[in-house]
């Protein structure tokens, strides 16, 4: 009923996607979720109470679209396990949105024209992401994550 298999947790999960000068104030969050519609929903509430937590508001906006486009991805696999939805800060301006599913088959970025109705969602995560963004295979699946970078802090 797990995502992962034992040898790739959530610990080793962190461990490959957080470089060792994160902010040590700033802990990760992850949680798992059904495959369901509604879970894409959940996962925006997730990823949006970490960034309020964080203030990171300024890009709130972007976090919940790219979320949403993973997760909804991660929905149309079928897969019968849970999808991993996740938070990082691998450092002080960089955060890190993952999304693990059990399919093993690579998300590709496709064009598509004006009348389609879908398709747009990693052209959606490369530009909301400057094209920070990328792919990790595992045994039973692959994690997919996205970075934004946040804000110089105010020195005043």
């Amino acid at each position: 009923m797990t995502l992962l298999p034992e040898a790739v947790s959530d610990s080793a999960l962190l461990r490959r996607n957080q470089s060792p000068r994160a902010p040590m104030a700033v802990a990760p969050a992850t949680v798992r979720l059904p495959y369901r519609p509604e879970s894409v929903a959940a996962a925006r509430r997730f990823v949006t109470a970490k960034f309020r937590e964080w203030s990171l508001d300024d890009l709130m906006d972007d976090a919940t679209v790219i979320v949403s486009e993973l997760a909804t991805n991660a929905v149309k696999t079928g897969c019968l396990t849970r999808m991993l939805v996740g938070v990082r800060r691998p450092s002080d301006r960089v955060v890190r949105i993952l999304v693990g599913d059990g399919s093993r088959s690579m998300p590709v970025m496709v064009e598509t024209g004006p009348g389609h109705t879908s398709g747009r969602g990693l052209a959606m995560v490369h530009k909301l992401t400057a094209g920070r963004w990328g792919v990790t295979p595992l045994p039973l699946g692959k994690v997919i994550h996205a970075d934004l970078t946040a804000s110089e802090p105010d020195s005043r």
